[in-house]
């Protein structure tokens, strides 16, 4: 059992103790705040002044618990957890977790909430004694992983420890993943990370000898065992790919996998790394979207230096109408060396609220973190609520925008990994999509994706005096209702940049977005923004494909270019744009001008009777030129009708007839014609400007057999015995009749009867 078992609220500290012999000296567990609350408190367990005793001279190793006392029977589910070969150990690695784990009615070592994002364990001033090889083989150890817990245990600091006849191999064990974890139910198709990010920092070498770290084995069975969802295949395929599109060899970019290491050495007894070259520190990657525990981020990974670990998070721990939720909360512990760069690369689209945060590290620590995007938005990166302008912004008089400057040589704005560099430094490399953020101390960062909406008008030929920005400018404010700082002229591309004089045609590119807010708070509504652009881009839209650009904006307009915002996280649209995997694809631009017509690519086809159609119609929406226009930025939808030989419209058509487009293509799912009908047509709009129609088709009604004649069916006055005793019978010749008229009809290709 446990002598001390605590299981609190507030931090804790256990001082002036002695154990001995016990099957777990220490087992602390704090909870609270939940995570899935984003808060987080700076909870301690902190052990001092104790003394431990793995296994004293005078132990029995004969004596056993009578396995048939109702004591030893009653307290089976909270006997204190062993390692491997059934030794003892002296302090868990602790836990902190989100709620309480409902002990006594659970077992008090269990976990059934998702762990907390801080916490750290302190221990100091203590002495062990007598751990190592004891009875029949068993190992006794100072320090031991949680085996119930798999979604993370936080890190343990000692110093100023006495270890007396003790062995190496008594000091650390750290607990393998439970495979079985590895369900739908629980961490899903890979390892939870429990016990793949136990860290220990021997911080005077009272426990090493020297100054260093146990670092875990987080690469277990990599490329190994396939039940535990862990090799090359899972690292997300962004990362293996250049700029230009072209492939990385896994050997090239992560010859190495697991933490990065330097000066490590594997300890088979303890399960682990002891190093000491490199200052590891924890560091919290988090999702503050509102599907954090809808949309799945992982495996998540973590490039440092040659080696890549990948991190699934914590596991299920919910029920809903006694079943698993199928809910993960997208938080993630990875261990980082300060001092060193780490990559981060989601597995679906990075989330638009991340916050970063190293754990228990002082001020002069610092890492280079980058997450990988690949929608080209703005990243506001905010330290305290207060916005950490890019390294290359350059201001505008009043300092309530920027535009970026762009580099001149390579990692010009990058914010260099030394200790003036301050917390929060950030640039965007628009090349490899990353964002480079230099973490230092324990302050969270928080980044933000503000939404930008890209435009490009395509201009007819005109010189460049002709061309007045500022009026194109003021237009699309007034249009928009928006005030005109919120909308910038980036680039002017010309047809023949050589002959600057030379009437040419131009294109011109904008963004639209609002300038980034300064002070953040738990209620600023970025929401609104993306909702905002999304009916810019909608207006803007409706009015090309309509015809009526032009004349709104002042400007001769022959298309247009766009690429609007993601949908905000509220959206239904959300769910499929956040699935989708990342790509360091340049965004697809949506080009949007006068519809000429719609084109029936994919006709509708009916069976011989009514009922669903055996091929859905499909749409695309073309200019003059025959190009493809993106209706589908806008909210213009198609509707389908049905019609008759005299062009009469004619009811019968069922399903969803009226659809949005999805690019210039409008697919109908589920159109039903339920009404019988020769040469009939379906018609297409879009709004009141083009229309389309299919071929002709017919389809007839069902047939419904007439009632057969009773003419020969003859009635006796005869009991009937049989187990129906209707009192009636019907001749043996009728019986007869009834079944070959009603074989013929089920012999009948075209009705559908049997």
């Amino acid at each position: 059992m446990f002598p001390i078992s605590s299981q609190t609220i507030m931090s804790i500290t256990v001082s002036n103790v002695t154990l001995v012999d016990n099957g777990m000296g220490i087992m602390p567990m704090i909870y609270g705040p939940p995570s899935l609350s984003h808060q987080y408190a700076d909870k301690k367990v902190r052990v001092e002044n104790a003394v431990v005793v793995g296994g004293s001279p005078h132990f029995n190793c004969s004596g056993t618990l009578d396995t048939n006392d109702f004591n030893t029977i009653s307290s089976n589910l909270h006997r204190a957890p062993r390692p491997d070969n059934g030794g003892k150990s002296g302090i868990c690695w602790p836990s902190f977790a989100s709620a309480h784990n409902n002990a006594p009615v659970k077992s008090f070592h269990g976990n059934i909430n998702y762990n907390a994002i801080t916490g750290l364990m302190e221990v100091a001033d203590s002495t062990f004694v007598g751990f190592g090889h004891a009875c029949s083989g068993q190992t006794n150890v100072m320090f031991m992983t949680n085996p119930f817990n798999e979604d993370l245990q936080h890190p343990v600091h000692v110093f100023n420890l006495t270890i007396v006849n003790s062995t190496k191999d008594g000091r650390v064990f750290i607990h393998r993943p439970d495979v079985s974890k590895v369900n739908p139910a629980d961490c899903v198709d890979m390892d939870c990370d429990g016990k793949k990010k136990t860290l220990l920092r021997d911080w005077d070498g009272s426990l090493l000898s020297v100054a260093g770290s146990v670092v875990p084995q987080s690469e277990f069975e990599w490329n190994g065992d396939p039940r535990r969802g862990l090799g090359d295949y899972r690292i997300p395929k962004v990362m293996l790919i250049h700029p230009n599109g072209t492939r990385i060899p896994v050997e090239q970019i992560a010859p190495n996998k697991g933490v990065i290491r330097s000066n490590c050495t594997y300890v088979s007894a303890w399960q682990a790394y002891e190093c000491y070259a490199l200052n590891y520190r924890m560091l919290v990657i988090e999702s503050l979207d509102s599907d954090t525990e809808t949309r799945r981020l992982s495996p998540v990974a973590v490039l440092s230096e040659g080696y890549v670990d990948l991190i699934n998070g914590p596991q299920d721990h919910g029920w809903c109408s006694g079943y698993t939720c199928q809910k993960r909360v997208s938080l993630f512990h990875s261990i980082v060396a300060t001092g060193h760069a780490a990559d981060v690369f989601f597995t679906s689209s990075s989330p638009k609220k991340l916050r970063l945060m190293m754990l228990n590290a002082d001020e002069d620590e610092h890492v280079l973190v980058s997450v990988f995007y690949s929608r080209p938005q703005r990243m506001d990166v905010y330290v305290g609520n207060q916005l950490v302008a890019p390294t290359n912004a350059e201001w505008n008089d009043d300092n309530t925008d920027y535009i970026l400057k762009e580099p001149t040589f390579d990692d010009q704005y990058v914010p260099e990994l030394n200790v003036s560099t301050p917390h929060g430094s950030n640039f965007f490399d628009r090349d490899f999509k990353m964002l480079k953020v230099l973490l230092r101390g324990s302050r969270p960062v928080e980044i933000r994706m503000s939404p930008l909406l890209f435009v490009s008008f395509d201009l007819p030929a005109m010189t460049e005096e002709q061309f007045f920005g500022d009026r194109l400018v003021r237009n699309l404010a007034a249009l928009f209702g928006v005030p005109s700082n919120n909308i910038r002229i980036t680039k002017i591309i010309r047809e023949d940049s050589r002959r600057r004089k030379r009437s040419t045609g131009l294109t011109v590119e904008l963004e639209i977005k609002k300038p980034p807010v300064q002070q953040v708070s738990n209620t600023t509504d970025d929401e609104e923004d993306f909702k905002q652009l999304r009916n810019i881009a909608d207006r803007l839209g409706q009015a090309a494909v309509s015809g009526n650009l032009s004349q709104s904006i002042g400007f001769n307009v022959s298309s247009v270019g766009m690429v609007a915002p993601p949908p905000p996280t509220s959206d239904p649209r959300w769910s499929e744009e956040a699935s989708k995997e990342p790509t360091r694809e340049e965004a697809e631009v949506s080009h949007v001008s006068s519809v000429e017509k719609l084109l029936v690519v994919q006709e509708p086809v009916a069976g011989t009777y009514v009922g669903p159609l055996t091929q859905q119609p499909s749409l695309m929406a073309v200019d003059q030129q025959g190009d493809c226009v993106s209706v589908g930025v806008t909210t213009m939808t198609v509707t389908a009708s049905l019609k008759d030989s005299t062009n009469a419209s004619v009811d019968g058509l069922e399903g969803n007839a009226t659809i949005l487009f999805s690019g210039c293509w409008a697919n109908f799912s589920d159109l039903s014609v339920v009404n019988g009908g020769d040469n009939l047509t379906m018609v297409f709009r879009l709004k009141d400007l083009v229309s389309a129609h299919s071929q002709e088709f017919s389809v007839r009604e069902i047939p419904v057999p007439a009632p057969t004649p009773f003419a020969n069916v003859t009635w006796t006055d005869a009991p009937d015995n049989s187990v129906f005793g209707a009192g009636n019978a019907v001749a043996p010749g009728s019986l007869c009749l009834v079944s070959v008229v009603y074989a013929f009809a089920c012999c009948t290709d075209d009705l559908p009867l049997c």
